[in-house]
């Protein structure tokens, strides 16, 4: 699997800015695991009130995570949440649940 991520971001600001995009997941089944463990970013440098929709590679190996069952590093399939934002904080946070098979 080769996906993408699209988000949208805005500069409501009045000059040229520089933002970093974070994308974050956490499997949601795993209740001892981090609640967020980040994955990808993009600086994005955007004019004075300039919209863009932001395209970030995901493969399916960023779903890669411990696994205590085979003590090793795999992707786990399940349901997770994906995080994308400005910073890790969680009101700065978009977030959707994708199912990885």
């Amino acid at each position: 699997m080769n996906g993408k991520v699209r988000i949208s971001i805005k500069n409501t600001g009045r000059c040229e800015g520089t933002e970093t995009i974070q994308l974050y997941i956490r499997n949601m089944a795993d209740k001892e695991g981090p609640q967020k463990t980040l994955r990808g970013y993009q600086q994005v440098t955007l004019k004075a009130g300039e919209s863009r929709t932001v395209e970030i590679d995901f493969p399916r190996n960023s779903f890669e995570c411990w696994d205590a069952t085979t003590n090793t590093m795999r992707v786990v399939p399940g349901r997770y949440e994906l995080m994308a934002g400005s910073s890790s904080a969680d009101k700065d946070l978009k977030k959707a649940v994708v199912r990885v098979k």
